[in-house]
């Protein structure tokens, strides 16, 4: 019987850390389970990598970032510093402005 049990826990458990949280009778119907990170706001399209050239160079101000999103098109900025951990997903509507270690930018490109 104990062991029983112990297999339904060992099973159950990997499960549960996959398993979203529920929402509560505090937490209103439409709001999310989870907030996601704050994007910069641009016109909402489609990213045009055409549009980024002259960053290289450049100081990676909120300023910059901002005039760059807009400027391109996209919908939100990731700026990525040294060593730093990225995903390798594509994603036409947003700009990644990679930094080097005094946060001049090194490389802008869409994705």
């Amino acid at each position: 019987m104990r062991l029983n049990l112990l297999f339904a826990l060992g099973c159950a458990l990997p499960l549960a850390a996959c398993s979203t949280p529920a929402k509560t009778a505090a937490t209103p119907p439409d709001s999310p389970t989870s907030t996601a990170p704050p994007a910069v706001a641009g016109s909402g399209g489609q990213c045009d990598p055409e549009k980024l050239t002259g960053l290289t160079g450049q100081t990676a101000t909120e300023a910059v970032i901002q005039k760059a999103v807009k400027d391109s098109g996209a919908r939100n900025a990731r700026v990525l510093k040294p060593g730093m951990a990225m995903t390798m997903d594509f994603r036409e509507d947003r700009l990644s402005i990679e930094v080097d270690a005094q946060n001049r930018i090194v490389r802008a490109n869409c994705g």
